[in-house]
């Protein structure tokens, strides 16, 4: 049995080493930018990409959580934004949106930049692609619009915003397979993001547009787009009269994932801190309301969880690049 002064030392023993963790625990807590961050976009102004950026900055402003200024690095379906900010290597000062282009770009040969590249942080939800055309067109349902692709998959242009092989891509091309039609045959057009796409759509340009909802809803609700199919399991709540593909017979369903990313080695408080942001970002009544009003799924994964989630994505969307004949 230990004496009194025996136990009296332990315990301050004890208590030094606690107080030290403790101390060192609330130093990482207590790490953040010591300047304004870059929230880099990849798309062009006014598309869904910096319609959702400049929503967390408003967010972070007003909640005093940092200060962020949006920049838009348009190009490369995305490689010119995550290659400015993985040159940034170890440093704080940018992050950025993060989709699909990420890991296809790398697949297809567009760029050598990968995961291990930059430092992941946390996925923040996922958003449907909708399948829209103008009101007047002669395509009441998807039905009619994927006959008409039976007959002749070169007879339709379809905008997919910035980047081939990419999500809005995908989307069009697993209802292609679901229909029995050669994705390969379909006529895929560019343009600089998904407000270009909704230009050229409304200027009658192009005969539809795949791309993520929230670039399609305020003009389904004005009455001047159709809305053909979502990519979703089950309807969006704020768009309960929009069918999902797999409802209307085509089983497509898949993850229009935002994520984010920084620069090669952040440290651990460095990507601590990122974690804590965007966990008590989606919280918030704010992002709640963006994700309703989109017609996203809200969700939150740590960036350890969001690092093991990417490396799924990249494994499905080689396979399905190497089938549209794009992998390099």
């Amino acid at each position: 049995m230990l004496n009194n002064n025996t136990s009296a030392k332990i315990f301050a023993m004890l208590a030094c080493v606690a107080s030290s963790l403790g101390a060192a625990a609330a130093h990482a807590q207590a790490w953040k930018p010591d300047r304004p961050v870059e929230l880099v976009v990849f798309a062009a102004p006014g598309g869904g990409n910096d319609k959702a950026a400049r929503t967390l900055q408003k967010i972070w402003q007003d909640h005093h959580m940092l200060e962020a200024v949006v920049v838009n690095k348009v190009g490369g379906g995305g490689t010119l934004a995550y290659t400015y900010v993985s040159r940034k290597t170890g440093d704080d000062s940018a992050i950025a949106i993060a989709q699909a282009g990420l890991l296809t770009n790398q697949i297809t040969g567009r760029s050598t930049l990968g995961l291990a590249d930059v430092t992941v942080l946390p996925y923040i939800g996922t958003e449907p692609v909708a399948l829209a055309v103008q009101t007047d067109s002669p395509y009441r349902n998807l039905r009619d619009f994927v006959e008409q692709l039976k007959k002749d998959p070169s007879s339709l242009s379809i905008a997919v915003g910035s980047t081939l092989g990419a999500i809005n891509h995908f989307t069009v091309a697993l209802l292609a397979k679901a229909a029995g039609i050669d994705p390969r045959k379909l006529r895929i057009v560019v343009f600089g993001g998904g407000s270009e796409s909704v230009t050229q759509l409304l200027g009658g340009h192009v005969d539809a547009m795949a791309q993520a909802s929230n670039n399609a809803v305020p003009y389904y609700e004005a009455g001047k787009m159709r809305i053909l199919g979502l990519s979703m399991a089950q309807r969006a709540s704020s768009l309960p009269n929009v069918p999902t593909f797999r409802e209307q017979g085509y089983d497509v369903v898949i993850d229009g994932w935002y994520a984010f990313v920084g620069p090669k080695n952040l440290t651990a408080a460095q990507v601590a801190y990122w974690d804590d942001v965007f966990a008590r970002t989606t919280q918030t009544d704010e992002w709640k309301k963006f994700v309703e009003s989109t017609g996203w799924e809200g969700g939150y994964k740590n960036s350890r969880d969001t690092a093991a989630f990417l490396r799924k994505q990249y494994d499905e969307a080689k396979i399905l690049l190497g089938e549209l004949g794009l992998a390099r």
